[in-house]
């Protein structure tokens, strides 16, 4: 029914005044009561909706955690049997893990390891330095292919010193490099090339002590 309609014209136009005001009014209560209503249900479903994200991360999280369970579970068995003596067995289950697990630590560092054992100075050279990129921070990597330089690789001095200074380089002169690059040159009684790492080192050791 339309306003006009209920107007009737015969009124005087200060009723009329009133009526429509009146009117007016009670749409604008309509609207401002719809919309209170609405914002009241619409409360629940963001509600719902953090809720929801909350339980995807969390089950996110879930999944990784025995993903990464099963990945521990899984090397540690490969690790039995190289020590059994199934090197080929173990070396080729640590590569199908790394395909999934191109990162992984500890798959990287037993690789290279059992390459290593398996006398393939190469592949366990690639892995070492693949080891060494992904996780810059693992010192034992640069000690351990520099071990590899020095054994299997003629004592080959270019590449150990290149690989410990960057090892150095990259761990704010960590003093197990420095240690080990200094016990190097003194054991082939080349303790002059020794000096500028023992220089670092005590350097290092006084910053420390001021600390």
């Amino acid at each position: 029914m339309g306003i006009a309609r209920i107007i009737n014209t015969n009124m005087p136009k200060k009723n009329i005044s009133v009526i429509i005001a009146v009117i007016i009014l009670v749409v604008l209560l309509a609207g401002a009561l719809y919309m209170y209503e609405n914002k009241k249900t619409a409360q629940p479903s963001n509600n719902n909706q953090q809720q929801e994200q909350n339980n995807n991360q969390n089950n996110q999280q879930n999944q990784t955690n025995t993903q990464s369970s099963d990945l521990k579970a899984k090397t540690l068995e490969l690790v039995g049997l190289a020590n059994a003596g199934k090197k080929e067995d173990a070396l080729n289950g640590y590569l199908a893990l790394l395909k999934d697990n191109p990162d992984d630590l500890l798959l990287l560092n037993n690789t290279a390891v059992l390459y290593s054992d398996m006398a393939n100075w190469t592949k366990s050279e690639e892995y070492y330095k693949k080891l060494i990129a992904v996780h810059p921070d693992f010192i034992q990597g640069y000690r351990m292919l520099a071990y590899l330089y020095e054994y299997r690789f003629n004592d080959d001095e270019g590449k150990i010193k290149a690989t410990i200074d960057d090892g150095l380089a990259k761990n704010n002169n960590n003093s197990d490099l420095l240690n080990w690059i200094i016990a190097y040159y003194q054991e082939k009684g080349e303790g002059e090339k020794a000096l500028p790492y023992s220089k670092i080192l005590a350097a290092e050791l006084n910053q420390s002590i001021k600390k």
